[in-house]
């Protein structure tokens, strides 16, 4: 059984395999490090004062709440 590829899928196989091997070897992506806590605030679009955000709640859930 011989498989017939056009130049366009050999193109488009070639770079999905060239990116999984960079990503696998990490030759040209550096790793993050968090040399500390990072803080997201989860508001509603446009936020302004005394609107909706997220705010975690004594039990640990994610709750809305008016602040």
């Amino acid at each position: 059984m011989e498989l017939k590829l056009d130049k366009t899928t050999k193109i488009l196989l070639g770079a999905i395999a060239l990116g999984l091997f960079l990503n696998a070897s990490n030759v040209f992506i550096d790793k993050a490090h968090a040399n500390q806590i990072q803080k997201v605030q989860i508001c509603s679009e446009g936020f302004r004062v005394n609107e909706a955000c997220a705010i975690v709640s004594d039990n640990g859930k994610l709750n809305i709440a008016n602040q």
